[in-house]
């Protein structure tokens, strides 16, 4: 079952959707390397706003949770991208 944005919370919904991809991405269901669903695609699945959608990513950016490949879209990093230690 697909996670839900919640229209009457008082979370904005795009936080609810970083909310709901980060759960997704630490799950698994998105592995290091691999492509988030296109903005496009989160507006039709989740009800938002194409505009949500985006600040959602730009929020999972800001957390080293993903990455805008040009041309390409949205990948969660490789394991080790951004990691001093790596």
């Amino acid at each position: 079952m697909t996670a839900r944005i919640d229209p009457m919370s008082p979370v904005p919904r795009y936080r609810q959707l970083a909310v709901i991809l980060r759960n997704a991405i630490e799950a698994g269901e998105y592995p290091p390397g691999s492509r988030l669903p296109s903005e496009k695609t989160l507006t039709q699945t989740y009800g938002v706003a194409r505009e949500t959608a985006s600040k959602a990513m730009d929020a999972l950016a800001a957390e080293g949770l993903a990455v805008m490949v040009p041309g390409v879209g949205w990948h969660v990093p490789p394991e080790g991208a951004g990691d001093p230690d790596a």
